[in-house]
């Protein structure tokens, strides 16, 4: 139970200081709780000698009222010290995740750690948040009190006292075994947790593609069977954990049957008096309470040091940029020289190098899954290269720290995501300190002030997670809003018309060419038709640069530019004939 309170307090930091100041204001609050034991002694001590009188009410109320004072006092600090700082250390900790999250390699968030990651910053550091402090004051007002009462009991007959000790010793004991099984189901349970986390979010992120398929049975039974799963394990936790706590309970009640019987055999033989007796009788009822109620916390702590596990795990992941260093770029060149990538086990790049001078535009054509997106993702060092160099303005990648190289990179994707708030702080998003006229101007550019001051609430209309509240060209628009007021150097654009209807890839396309004026320039191209001006095209094929030229020169090369130019050609000619 010690090495919980030393986890909590090496995880407070800096508001350890007011949680171990907390700790005496505990240990002066149980003395204070015990005054009143020595006032029922001397008043006990007076009735059997048959010597009380009015002042001795008088003294021993003064006295008592004392320790109620001297309780209240400390209580009061305690909660002072105590109160809300698991909500300060554990808000500022989900903020070193969320920091921290942004520094980790792509592929930890695609190897089967997401719902591992949501119950750990959601149900996991909340269950610590809510309940770590009153749980470390309970175990120090326990260990506390057991050992000022054995003090006491020494003070008034060692036999008893030496009783009190072996009962203690023998509850630790079994206290230990509680640990030891708690730990293991603690582990599992919260494993289990974080499984059905991952169920829950997989059905809910895809509910559309199994109600399109029929396949919502299917899911349902998959996330029936982890709620049950979760069900089982916990209801095994309890199992396990209550029987030994029932043993734990009843050692405590064997020591006060022994010791009524201690006491009673002692007064009988004459070896303690009459008053001794009778405070004894009454303060062993009280003794054992607060060491028993640190039993009841067994399965709570195990919990906790099992969420701290997961938690100081995820804690020790390398961050992709752990040696990098703040850089400021003065040109906005890119060069690949000789990477080689592969996800996992698959090759994806395959000895690539090619150059994109500054304030050019450079289109990636290529088939599904010939490495046109990965190109773009190690720019912006979602993933860092196996092999070779990628390097912006002349710094590879890997010297710099990701916050410096992204502040020059600005992304738009086929996929927009925006956040459920406000569409002004969406467009805000990369760059907080702007006027409300930055804003407008920027979107403006991007073709989307009309229709957002066509909404209820313009500006600050709320948009649903992941922007569902919206069409597919809006949330375009919104995204290149935010791109154009960021202002990057460096513009990485995944053929952002793709997936959108004409009227509003016109409206797109007007965006882009705000958006792009002299910067450098990638983009992933869909539709040839969009980079025929561009300064260079690279054709990727299997991972490798099969060509490389303007348009006019690959068309007269006749490769597989040439060929999916054709294909373009002849797409668009094509028509439903009926009969």
């Amino acid at each position: 139970m010690l090495r919980i309170i030393s986890r909590i307090l090496k995880l407070a930091d800096e508001f350890a200081g007011k949680i171990k100041l907390a700790f005496v204001f505990s240990f002066c609050e149980s003395i204070f709780i015990n005054i009143p034991i020595f006032t029922i002694l001397y008043i006990l001590t007076k009735v059997v000698g048959g010597t009380l009188n009015s002042n001795d009410a008088w003294v021993s109320g003064g006295i008592a009222l004392v320790g109620l004072i001297g309780q209240y006092i400390c209580k009061r600090l305690v909660y002072s010290l105590q109160s809300g700082t698991g909500y300060h250390i554990f808000s500022r900790e989900r903020i070193k995740s969320g920091e921290r999250f942004k520094r980790l390699p792509m592929g930890f968030f695609t190897e089967g750690n997401l719902g591992n990651l949501t119950a750990v910053i959601t149900s996991d550091l909340t269950f610590i948040e809510m309940y770590a402090i009153g749980v470390i004051d309970k175990i120090i007002n326990g260990y506390v009190s057991i050992t000022i009462g054995c003090i006491f009991l020494l003070i008034l007959d060692y036999r008893i006292a030496l009783i009190s000790l072996a009962v203690t010793g023998l509850a630790i004991i079994v206290l230990n075994r509680i640990q030891t099984a708690g730990k293991e189901q603690s582990y599992l349970r919260q494993k289990t947790q974080a499984e059905l986390v991952a169920v829950v979010l997989e059905y809910v992120q895809g509910i559309t593609v199994s109600k399109a398929f029929n396949l919502t049975g299917v899911k349902a039974k998959a996330t029936k069977e982890a709620f049950a799963k979760t069900r089982d394990k916990a209801i095994e936790f309890e199992k396990k954990y209550i029987p030994l706590l029932f043993i734990y309970e009843s050692v405590f009640s064997l020591g006060i049957a022994l010791t009524i019987f201690g006491v009673t055999s002692f007064g009988l033989n004459g070896s303690l008096n009459l008053s001794t007796m009778l405070l004894l009788l009454i303060f062993i009822f009280r003794i054992y309470l607060p060491i028993k109620a640190s039993g009841g916390l067994s399965g709570q702590i195990r919990i906790m040091e099992a969420v701290l596990d997961r938690y100081e795990a995820i804690k020790k992941v390398e961050v992709i940029d752990e040696d990098g260093k703040d850089v400021s770029l003065n040109k906005f060149d890119i060069e690949f020289k000789g990477v080689n990538f592969a996800y996992a086990q698959k090759d994806i790049l395959k000895n690539i190098s090619f150059k994109i001078p500054e304030h050019s535009m450079t289109a990636l054509v290529g088939v599904s899954g010939s490495g046109k997106t990965t190109i773009a993702n190690l720019i912006a060092r979602f993933w860092d290269v196996q092999e070779g160099e990628v390097r912006v303005g002349g710094v590879n990648v890997k010297e710099m720290s990701c916050d410096s190289l992204l502040k020059n990179i600005s992304m738009v994707f086929q996929k927009v995501y925006l956040f459920n708030d406000t569409i002004l702080n969406n467009i805000k998003i990369g760059k907080k300190d702007v006027s409300m006229e930055e804003v407008i101007t920027a979107a403006k550019k991007a073709r989307c002030h009309d229709f957002i001051m066509e909404l209820k609430d313009g500006y600050d209309t709320m948009v649903e997670e992941g922007g569902v509240s919206l069409s597919g060209g809006e949330k375009q628009r919104i995204s290149i809003a935010r791109a154009i007021l960021k202002d990057a150097p460096i513009i990485l654009l995944d053929e952002a018309t793709a997936s959108v209807d004409p009227d509003n890839e016109e409206q797109i396309q007007l965006a882009i060419s705000e958006l792009v004026k002299d910067k450098t320039l990638v983009v992933i191209a869909h539709k040839l038709s969009t980079i025929k001006n561009a300064d260079q095209i690279l054709v990727i094929d299997q991972g490798k640069i099969s060509q490389q030229g303007t348009h006019q020169e690959l068309i007269e090369e006749k490769g597989l530019y040439h060929d999916f130019w054709q294909k373009r050609v002849k797409a668009r000619s094509w028509k439903i004939e009926l009969g």
